[in-house]
């Protein structure tokens, strides 16, 4: 599907990607740290005698074997704080996305005050009349009940988990095992749920899906007139053109057809989306 570069949507990106790369840098940290203390086998020293430069290390007075103990099961815990980041990093942007559209006119079901991870998408994909990606949304609410169950259950096991597992549809679980290598139930062991490193990966997956959803849902429904003054807000904010200047016009030009293609904007809603927002005063555009 074809993305609108919009400023909202590429500060998204940016925090993903850098939630994403720091994450699995973690992840493959830990396999690395556990690799290289394979070294140390055999020693009685901790790892503060052993590397003493390390900045933290003292933090950590273990033995090498204990230590690469922790470091190979490390996966549940990173988990654990990469599934809350990713999918909080998506809500900001879904929650301000819908604000977009509510300041557009567009009719939304609810007060912002009331929007909620659980009804966010739901509510914005009916407002635009986007299809919903049923499959996605309930890959989506599991994780989000999975992160539930590790902040508020103490990583217990709770009934709306255990009622969205026994619900889910054959296409999304299909899609689960795909992207997790293991069965949908398997995130629940002896009333615990239990993380892996895959689980991070889907998160992250799951949300860029739904994210692209979004993008298509706005591109669908918001004002060409509300394109246009963002595309000319977002040009002013990064150009060192002149104002009322042909070079100022013409950069204008090649920014949207770089980051606002798929809105087809034309010379004439840039004019007038220029001229309201006082970036050209002047009689002449052409």
């Amino acid at each position: 599907m074809a993305e609108v570069q919009f400023p909202l949507y590429r500060t998204y990106i940016a925090a993903r990607t850098e939630a994403n790369n720091a994450m699995t840098a973690m992840l493959a940290g830990s396999r690395l740290a556990a690799h290289t203390l394979q070294l140390t086998t055999g020693s009685k020293r901790t790892l503060s005698e052993l590397f003493p430069t390390v900045e933290h290390i003292r933090r950590l007075n273990l033995r090498s074997d204990r230590a690469r103990s922790l470091l190979d099961n490390a996966d549940h815990h990173l988990a654990s704080v990469a599934l809350p980041y990713a999918l909080a990093t998506h809500e900001h942007f879904v929650l301000s996305s819908i604000e977009l559209l509510r300041d557009d006119g567009v009719a939304i079901g609810c007060k912002a005050s009331e929007l909620k991870a659980w009804s966010m998408h739901e509510t914005l994909f009916e407002a635009a009349g986007h299809p919903m990606p049923e499959k996605w949304l309930e890959i989506f609410h599991l994780l989000r009940k999975m992160r539930n169950c590790i902040i508020h259950a103490g990583g217990y096991s709770q009934p709306a988990l255990d009622n969205h597992i026994q619900g889910m549809s054959e296409e999304s679980i299909e899609e689960w095992q795909e992207l997790n290598d293991q069965l949908h139930s398997g995130v629940v062991q002896s009333n615990r749920v239990i993380l892996t490193a895959e689980h991070i990966l889907t998160g992250f997956a799951v949300t860029k899906r739904l994210g692209r959803e979004v993008n298509s849902a706005l591109v669908r429904k918001l004002n060409k007139s509300s394109w246009a003054r963002i595309a000319v807000e977002d040009f002013q904010d990064t150009t060192s053109k002149v104002k009322n200047s042909p070079n100022w016009r013409r950069a204008l030009n090649g920014y949207t057809r770089q980051y606002y293609s798929p809105i087809e904007l034309s010379d004439a809603d840039l004019e007038s989306a220029s001229r309201k927002s006082g970036n050209w005063s002047i009689e002449s555009w052409g």
